[in-house]
């Protein structure tokens, strides 16, 4: 076996496979995380377009309710 002719064909095919190997995954993170982006602007945009509800005066969520109330320590 003549290590000559053979070592650098080897580290040319390592080379090329690593480099195959980043751009793989390079390339499914960035489409993983552009899916990821596209869904969660859908969900947070789809919240945000209805009809803004105005609460009660008294109700939990209104003037004088309980969200406007500290909690208590136990």
């Amino acid at each position: 076996m003549n290590n000559g002719t053979h070592e650098p064909n080897l580290v040319r095919r390592t080379l090329r496979t690593v480099g195959l190997l980043v751009a793989a995954c390079v390339i499914f993170v960035g489409v993983l995380s552009a899916l990821a982006v596209a869904i969660t602007s859908r969900a947070v945009n789809a919240g945000g377009s209805g009809a803004q509800v105005t609460e009660a005066p008294g109700s939990p969520g209104g003037p004088g309710g309980a969200a406007g109330k500290k909690p208590l320590s136990i």
